[in-house]
């Protein structure tokens, strides 16, 4: 549970850096920056210390191409088309039954029914939180087919996630039925290779075989390309931003998560990772000046009720 909620904290603080280091140099190369930090910095400790390729890599790095590479991609498309909270909340919402169903239909690994209300506690509180977000964004001047690839591309990252955490738990457990216990931070830097592979492809083909003209309607219904920035408005550097993004997202909050499914089934695992966008708040109240709206309290109360529900349950 701790792992859970530690996986939850740094996955709420990364979005809030991740919008700075978009802004500068757009959500491409943002993505590609972040995960190259990451795959250096695990990948050094993963080889040091850990077992470097060794254990079930190709499953780790297949569930990281999917949930970080075509899942994580995915998210950052459909921001400027839904938001940050509406994006969030169709993603995190949708991954948990997602991780939940494929663990089931894969190797068993299935949730009781107390386990599955409690856990629809936390979605539901995670919904009530991020109510007045979804109502005050600006999806009002994005064209309906903009709105529409949005809510596809959150789902996509939505099935792409919960893929992911059901392939890792899988993993892991055939690892310790093999009687060699994983590697925390080795599975972590498995993942992310996957995910930086399919990265670095998305980098290329939209640096030249698209040449900048490949472009996505962002908020305001203009278009911009896949590369676009908008780094003239900011004096931050874009590497301080990038470097701060991977240390709580694909370090801090992966590492958290693949420390969780050693003991947590994946759906909810996932269901506790769903309340990071509410955990975004605070930290973008201190960061940009939004203060959280009165439902955002409601939510996060319920939320917390869910979360002691599942742990006194799990």
């Amino acid at each position: 549970m701790i792992a859970a909620l530690f996986a939850a904290l740094f996955s709420g603080i990364a979005p809030v850096v991740a919008g700075r280091g978009i802004k500068l140099i757009g959500f491409v190369r943002a993505n590609v920056l972040r995960l190259s930090f990451a795959v250096v910095i695990l990948g050094v400790w993963a080889f040091a210390f850990g077992e470097g390729l060794r254990g079930q890599t190709l499953l780790f790095v297949t569930a990281g191409a999917v949930g970080f590479g075509i899942g994580g991609l995915s998210l950052l498309a459909a921001l400027p088309r839904l938001g940050a909270p509406l994006a969030s909340l169709v993603e995190e919402t949708v991954a948990a039954p997602v991780a939940a169903a494929v663990a089931w239909v894969w190797y068993s690994d299935q949730l009781t029914t107390v386990q599955i209300v409690f856990c629809g506690v936390i979605l539901f509180g995670v919904v009530i939180g991020l109510l007045p977000y979804v109502r005050g964004s600006a999806i009002r001047n994005v064209p309906v087919k903009g709105v529409a690839l949005g809510v596809g591309l959150a789902l996509l990252a939505a099935v792409g996630q919960g893929i992911s955490f059901a392939a890792t738990r899988n993993g892991m457990l055939l690892m310790k039925a093999a009687h060699t216990p994983p590697d925390v931070i080795t599975v972590a830097f498995q993942r992310l290779i996957g995910g930086f592979l399919v990265a670095l492809v998305v980098y290329v083909a939209a640096r030249w075989l698209w040449r900048r003209k490949w472009g996505f309607t962002a908020a305001d219904g203009s278009t911009r390309s896949v590369l676009s920035s908008e780094g003239g408005r900011l004096t931050t550097r874009p590497l301080f931003w990038g470097s701060l993004n991977s240390f709580f997202g694909p370090i801090l909050a992966v590492t958290g998560t693949v420390w969780a499914q050693q003991t947590m089934n994946a759906g909810v695992v996932q269901s506790i990772v769903a309340i990071a966008p509410m955990i975004s708040v605070p930290f973008a109240f201190w960061l940009e000046g939004h203060k959280p709206p009165r439902l955002w309290y409601l939510g996060a109360a319920v939320a917390i009720v869910g979360l002691v529900l599942v742990d006194l349950n799990t």
